[in-house]
């Protein structure tokens, strides 16, 4: 089953080949909406309600023209067994059209291990629709640790190269704050590989806001991670020599605006203070004249 991706659960027509007795066909079965249960090993988290509309909207307009892939499963209850069927691959499609109402749905029923849901679930993701960064790196995690795969299986599975995966898999180790961000969109995933660059991982959290607010390029990123790595005493030397830069700045502008020499400013956490110094009231008197004129 691995690398066959979907195309394994739904064959190929190919009008040069006339149907032998033995190939086994897939039958299509109208069932209850309400009977359908979502995909456990589905690895997209949340899924974008106006791309479902619009998706419900091409299905009232021409209908579902490729059928939801869902295994039977079987439940005892107290009036014996009943059934009940679980998506292998076509999720959006379900939610879809339980948006628009409708009540039934075709379908093709397989039977899939776990491991295959998985893997199934993520190919059409992936190939469809893109993930974020976050849930294709969980799922990958999951296709690793549950089933034993390697990251060159998982790779093959993906339609990916083993270091894309490698990657993918890198940024899990970032807190949950940096995970959060990338997952929402505020920071891209060659910014999240930039800050696994970080010799200690707690300069993530202290660097994030600053990432965020900052609107660096990857390339930037990069290039602020060296420096917080070659030392703290790195970054709190920028903090320190930015005040006094501005300051002299400030102060040399003002300086020649106002034509006074004697004057100083004072930077504080919510304010700045300018201070000019008079040795009179007539050398003041005398400034207040020039700068009328």
């Amino acid at each position: 089953m691995i690398g066959k991706g979907i195309e394994s659960l739904i064959p190929k027509k190919d009008g040069n080949q006339a149907p032998a007795d033995n190939v086994k066909k897939d039958f299509i079965f109208w069932i209850e909406i309400d009977k359908i249960k979502p995909n456990p090993y589905q690895p997209r988290k949340e899924f974008d309600l106006e791309a479902l509309d619009s998706l419900g909207e091409s299905i009232k307009k021409y209908g579902m023209l490729q059928p939801i892939i869902v295994n039977k499963l079987e439940k005892k209850t107290e009036r014996g067994i009943s059934y009940e069927y679980q998506i292998v691959a076509g999720e959006r499609r379900w939610r879809a059209s339980q948006r628009i109402g409708l009540k039934q749905v075709p379908v093709i029923i397989k039977e899939q291990s776990n491991r295959e849901k998985l893997e199934i679930a993520l190919i059409e993701n992936v190939q469809r629709r893109n993930l974020n960064p976050i849930d294709k790196a969980e799922a990958f995690e999951r296709l690793r640790t549950e089933f034993s795969l390697l990251e060159k299986e998982i790779a093959k599975i993906a339609g990916a190269s083993r270091e894309a995966v490698a990657n993918s898999l890198r940024i899990l180790a970032l807190p949950i704050e940096a995970k959060k961000a990338l997952k929402e969109g505020k920071i891209s995933e060659g910014h999240a590989r930039a800050m696994l660059g970080f010799k200690d991982i707690k300069f993530v959290k202290e660097f994030l806001e600053e990432l965020i607010n900052g609107g660096y390029s990857v390339r930037e990123t990069e290039r602020r991670v060296k420096e917080i790595n070659a030392g703290s005493s790195v970054k709190k030397n920028i903090i320190r020599k930015a005040p006094q830069m501005i300051s002299e700045f400030l102060e040399k502008k003002i300086k020649q605006v106002l034509s006074i020499a004697d004057l100083k400013i004072s930077k504080k956490k919510n304010n700045i203070q300018v201070v000019m110094n008079f040795k009179s009231e007539e050398e003041m008197n005398e400034w207040l004249k020039k700068i009328k004129n």
